[in-house]
């Protein structure tokens, strides 16, 4: 019996062990371009945010808008570590190209592919 309760704790460590979250791979044309810069480079460029609020794990996160062309904007969520840089960009108003090329915020952001 204290052979298999050892047994389930130490199963339950490894499991645990194994479900940490790993940084991931950018898989935006925002995350390339802004991911791991400092949060200080990107409101020098565009404006300083208009929100923040502590998040977990010491993260801020930051509500940025501008970018406006025709009373519409650009609206992204910024998460800010501890040593002041960018952990995480994600849009929360954008427009993306009718015609299938880069999204309203790409474009502003300076995230959109170079031809």
């Amino acid at each position: 019996m204290t052979f298999r309760f050892a047994l389930l704790a130490g199963l339950a460590l490894a499991v645990t062990g194994c479900t940490s979250v790993a940084p991931s791979a950018p898989t935006t044309p925002l995350e390339s371009r802004w991911i791991g810069r400092t949060a200080g480079e990107f409101f020098a460029a565009y404006g300083p945010p208009v929100n923040d609020v502590a998040g977990a794990n010491g993260m801020t996160l930051y509500a940025w808008r501008g970018g406006y062309i025709n009373r519409r904007a650009c609206q992204v969520e910024l998460g800010v570590s501890e040593d002041y840089r960018i952990r995480k960009i994600r849009t929360v108003v954008d427009r993306k190209d009718p015609k299938g090329g880069p999204s309203h915020c790409e474009r502003v952001l300076d995230a959109a592919p170079k031809a």
